[in-house]
C-alpha cells in the first residue's frame, strides 16, 4: 500500500504544480468570459476497487499432453511443427502402414474362409438329416419285412393265390385243346405251320403260368424259409446300422457348423484387432491446442509409446502470479483477476493457490484460469495482472479530474451546466492512472474529467459530448 501511496502523491503534486500555473490565469480571468468553457465530463460510477498491475507472469498451456503412438514403426510422416495450432481430431503423425493394411487384408480373408466353411457344414447337415430320414423308411420297410416272415402269408393272401392258380390252370387246359387241335388240323393240311406253332407256344406259356402259380401258392402254404427269414432280418440290421451311420454324420456336421461358426467369430475379432491396429498408425490431436514441441521427424523408427509430439490445450490458458506472501491473505480461490496482454484486457479466475512459498522468490503462486475461445493468446506470452482486493467496490475517478491547490483536493462536478467545485477525500487506490474518491461523490452525479484546471466555481461549461445529467 505504500507504493500505491506514493504514487497517490506523486499524481496530486502534478496536479498542484499545473493548477498552480493555472491559478493566475483563473485570477486574470475570473467572470471575464461569458462564453461557455468547452469541457470532458463523465457519470461517476461504481466500480470494482483492484490493485495496479503490478503482477506479470508467463501464459502456459491449461493443459500439457505428451502424444505417443501406440504401435511401433518407422514415421512416414510427421510435417507438423512446433507452434502450430491443430484442431481436435487432426492427423498430425502417420506410421508405414503396410504392414497393417496386410494384416486386414488377411483378416478379411479369414472371415471369408469361414463363412464357406459354415455353409459347407450346414450342407453336410442337411445331407445328414436326408440320410436319417432314408434309414427311417428302411427301418420302417424292413421291420414290416421281418414281421411278415414271422407271421407267415394271410388268409386273404392264400385264397388270392389259390385264385390265380386255378385261372392259370383253366388257361393252360384252353391252351394245350387249342394246340392239339391245331395240331391235327396242321397234319391234315387244314392249318398252317405257323398256326400250329403260336398254338404250341401259347400251351407252353399257359403252363409256365401255372407252374409259377403253384409254387406261389406253395410259399404261401408253407411260409419263409429259414434262409429267408435270415435274409430279411439282416436287412433290418443294414438298416438300422444305416441310421445310426446318418446320425454320426449329423453329429459330426453339428460339430463342424460349431467349429465353422467359432472361425468365423474369431476372423470378426481378428479383423476388428488389425484395423484397430491400422488406425493406430495415425496420430490425430485430442484437444484443440497448439504444438508445444516436436520430437521425431519423418523416416525416424519408434517404439510404441516413446513421445513423438507435445501438445497444449489452448481453449484455456493459465498463469502462475508470484504473489507477495504479505499480500496473499487478500487473495480467494475463485476470485476474478484482471489480466491484460498488449492493450488487451480479459478477466480470469483464480483456481489454485499454491500452499506454500517459492524457495527462488519467498513469494506464494497464484494459477490464474483464462478463457481463450480464439485462441489468440498464446502459451510463452507474457501478461499483466491485477486483482480486486475487497469484494467491495468505489469510485474511480481520472487523476487529472482531482485538482489539488494545497488544501483539499476537490473536483468540479457538472450541475445544470455550471462548474460546482466540490471537496473530495482520496482513498488509498490506484487502477490505471484513476484514483479512488472516498467521499464528496456519489453514484450517478456528472465531474469534469478535462479542462478542470481552467475553471472557476461557477463557471458556464458545456460538454464535448453535449450531454448533461
Amino acid at each position: 500500500m505504500n507504493k500505491q501511496r506514493a504514487i497517490i502523491m506523486l499524481t496530486l503534486s502534478m496536479s498542484l504544480a499545473i493548477a498552480g500555473c493555472s491559478t493566475e490565469k483563473k485570477d486574470a480571468a475570473s467572470g471575464s468570459s461569458a462564453q461557455p468553457t468547452v469541457v470532458r465530463t463523465t457519470i461517476v460510477k461504481n466500480t470494482p476497487l483492484h490493485t495496479a498491475y503490478d503482477l506479470s507472469g508467463t501464459l502456459q498451456a491449461y493443459e500439457e499432453r505428451t502424444l505417443a503412438f501406440q504401435n511401433g514403426g518407422t514415421v512416414a510422416s510427421a510435417e507438423v511443427t512446433t507452434g502450430t495450432l491443430v484442431q481436435k481430431g487432426a492427423i498430425i503423425a502417420r506410421l508405414d502402414d503396410a504392414d497393417y493394411r496386410l494384416q486386414v487384408a488377411q483378416a478379411t480373408a479369414s472371415i471369408q474362409e469361414a463363412l464357406a466353411g459354415i455353409d459347407n457344414a450346414q450342407a453336410n447337415l442337411q445331407a445328414a438329416a436326408s440320410a436319417i430320414q432314408s434309414a427311417d423308411a428302411g427301418i420302417t420297410s424292413a421291420r414290416a419285412n421281418v414281421s411278415k416272415a414271422n407271421k407267415g402269408a394271410r388268409a386273404q393272401e392264400k385264397q388270392q393265390a389259390q385264385i390265380t392258380v386255378d385261372k392259370a390252370q383253366s388257361a393252360y387246359n384252353k391252351a394245350r385243346t387249342d394246340s392239339e387241335r391245331t395240331q391235327k388240323l396242321f397234319e391234315a393240311g387244314a392249318a398252317t405251320a405257323s398256326d400250329n406253332e403260336n398254338a404250341r407256344l401259347n400251351a407252353t406259356a399257359a403252363l409256365q403260368n401255372l407252374e409259377q402259380a403253384k409254387a406261389s401258392l406253395s410259399l404261401l402254404l408253407e411260409g419263409a424259409t429259414a434262409e429267408e427269414h435270415q435274409s430279411v432280418q439282416a436287412s433290418f440290421q443294414d438298416a438300422v446300422a444305416g441310421k445310426t451311420k446318418a446320425l454320426a454324420a449329423s453329429e459330426q456336421a453339428e460339430a463342424s457348423q460349431k467349429q465353422a461358426r467359432a472361425n468365423y467369430e474369431k476372423a470378426l475379432v481378428a479383423k476388428d484387432q488389425a484395423e484397430l491396429a491400422l488406425s493406430r498408425t495415425r496420430l490425430t490431436s485430442p484437444v484443440n491446442g497448439v504444438i508445444l514441441d516436436k520430437i521425431v521427424n519423418t523416416g525416424d523408427l519408434v517404439a510404441s509409446g516413446q513421445a513423438v509430439y507435445r501438445i497444449g490445450s489452448t481453449d484455456r490458458l493459465k498463469v502462475l502470479l508470484p504473489v507477495p506472501d504479505s499480500e496473499i491473505k487478500d487473495w480467494k480461490k475463485g476470485q476474478q483477476v484482471k489480466v491484460a496482454l498488449y492493450d488487451e484486457t480479459r478477466h480470469g479466475m483464480v483456481s489454485n493457490i499454491y500452499p506454500s512459498t517459492s524457495t527462488d522468490t519467498g513469494r506464494v503462486n497464484v494459477e490464474i484460469i483464462i478463457a481463450n475461445p480464439q485462441r489468440d493468446w498464446l502459451p510463452g506470452q507474457i501478461i499483466k495482472a491485477a486483482h480486486q482486493v475487497t469484494d467491495k467496490n468505489g469510485i474511480l475517478v481520472p487523476a487529472e479530474a482531482v485538482i489539488n491547490t494545497g488544501s483539499k483536493p476537490f473536483i468540479f462536478k457538472d450541475i445544470q451546466g455550471k462548474a460546482v467545485r466540490t471537496p473530495v477525500e482520496l482513498g488509498n487506490q490506484v487502477v490505471d492512472n484513476q484514483l479512488q474518491i472516498v467521499s464528496g461523490l456519489r453514484e450517478g452525479e456528472r465531474i469534469v474529467i478535462k479542462g478542470a484546471e481552467s475553471l472557476f466555481d461557477g463557471n458556464a461549461i458545456q460538454s464535448e459530448e453535449g450531454g448533461r445529467p
